[in-house]
């Protein structure tokens, strides 16, 4: 993945279920990226354990809690390498709710381990595939870098197959990853994931440029974190919340309500400024929501009538027939509703009537549209909220 300090402390939320959990595969797989020293990984490596171990024991949830946090600003406190390592070597102890001091090297049950070649191409390709990851979310972002970006994903993917290859070494495949961090498409890429965390401040905490050039990177999490919290009740104050449901096996665009508008039947009457302002709100919200947290979809729930939903996501339309051709990922959304203990996508071909169809699309759509556009940080445009209630 990334090499910048505020990869490594997205990685856990300092508010629970504000996010994810804390991932130690993932925290381990951002500290290798940002140093090349395996001296440092050591140190992570058994502090992890140890808060694996910590986590498990009834009584030391806060002990467990101010230990992911002292890691984590670790790697927002800047510095080189030897001051990150001194830092952590001064990591040896936390307090728990009442106090006490609990030393950490108490709790290793057994010797520091080493990855196995095995692991380590595991941790290597799962630090690609995310970089993959991020790489096609950011062209649907900044299509005017679409160019460069997709030059990093074909070499990304190409990483990737060498890694299945049990012929070719473990070493001439990290060699490679280095060699790609030091091209002009790597240093842009990186260039946009910060740009990304400063245009998601100046939209949503509406900041100036040069009040965000003046944060580091802890104090850009911070606001982030501190707004989305704002945003999360000003959601329940428009009667809709955020889910924090697995929805990763929905990502397929849905069959109308998708930003390259090929239901012409649907889309019919609706101008060009209305599908910008539609493609603009999808977007919107899973930058706002579903980005930062890892995810390339957002899911919420009617309060009103808790048998509508919605998801916002990134998808593809389709697979590029050969590596040169471009990645695309279009914006769109789903309606579901509630059976029973499944949720079920509405969708054209279990409605065999057309206007039946496209009613029940617009129906569990409409609660969502007005609930975001009471929330001026989305500006709904006019086209789109008109188009949709004059169809419905």
């Amino acid at each position: 993945m990334a090499t910048t300090r505020h990869d490594v402390a997205r990685v856990y939320k300092s508010e629970r279920g504000a996010g994810e959990d804390f991932n130690d595969v993932r925290f381990l797989t951002e500290v290798e990226a940002q140093f090349k020293s395996e001296t440092i990984m050591e140190e992570v490596r058994w502090r992890l354990e140890v808060l694996n171990e910590i986590a498990a024991q009834p009584g030391l949830d806060d002990a467990s809690e101010v230990l992911r946090d002292k890691l984590t600003q670790i790697f927002t406190g800047g510095g080189d390498e030897n001051a990150v390592l001194g830092r952590l070597k001064e990591l040896t102890d936390v307090q728990n709710a009442e106090g006490e001091t609990l030393s950490l090297r108490s709790f290793l049950k057994r010797e520091r381990r080493s990855f196995s070649e095995r692991d380590y191409r595991g941790v290597l390709d799962k630090k690609i595939s995310n970089t993959h990851a991020h790489v096609v979310n950011l062209i649907a972002y900044y299509p005017e870098a679409e160019r460069e970006l997709h030059k990093l994903s074909a070499t990304l993917k190409g990483l990737a197959g060498k890694l299945k290859d049990s012929d070719v070494r473990t070493a001439s495949v990290k060699k490679m990853e280095d060699r790609t961090r030091e091209t002009p498409a790597f240093a842009l890429y990186e260039d946009l994931k910060s740009r990304f965390l400063k245009d998601w401040l100046k939209r949503f905490a509406n900041l100036s440029e040069s009040e965000i050039a003046d944060l580091d990177p802890g104090e850009v999490q911070r606001l982030i974190r501190e707004h989305q919290r704002h945003q999360m009740t000003r959601l329940l104050k428009t009667k809709i919340k955020m889910l924090e449901t697995d929805m990763t096996s929905q990502l397929g665009i849905h069959d109308t309500l998708e930003g390259e508008f090929k239901d012409q039947e649907f889309w019919k009457g609706a101008n060009v400024a209305a599908k910008s302002a539609f493609n603009d709100w999808v977007l919107a919200v899973v930058r706002a929501f579903g980005m930062l947290r890892g995810q390339r979809y957002a899911f919420f729930q009617s309060e009103d009538n808790q048998e509508q939903y919605l998801l916002f996501g990134l998808g593809l339309s389709h697979l590029p027939e050969v590596s040169s051709d471009p990645i695309r990922m279009v914006p769109y959304i789903k309606p579901f509703t509630r059976k029973g203990t499944y949720l079920l996508e509405i969708r054209k071909r279990e409605i065999g009537d057309p206007e039946q169809y496209y009613h029940e699309l617009l129906h569990y759509t409409l609660p969502f549209l007005f609930a975001f556009d009471q929330m001026k940080e989305f500006q709904i445009r006019n086209e789109l909220t008109t188009f949709f209630t004059t169809k419905y």
